[in-house]
């Protein structure tokens, strides 16, 4: 019975670290799509997507 608990744990555990895992690298891959935005905004001429001012937004 021992053994079934362990299996379960050990599903459950892996799991878990996998979601984390996947967020991680889901936050990494979007803060590299920011960086990419604003690099390509820089190079044309117009401000960064962090460093426009808010009451800008909209105009």
């Amino acid at each position: 019975m021992i053994y079934v608990w362990a299996i379960i744990i050990s599903a459950v555990v892996t799991i878990l670290f996998d979601m984390i895992y996947a967020k991680f690298q889901h936050e990494r891959e979007v803060e590299k799509s920011w960086q990419a935005l604003n690099d390509q905004l820089e190079r044309e001429g117009r401000p960064r997507l962090d460093q426009m001012d808010r009451e800008d937004e909209g105009k």
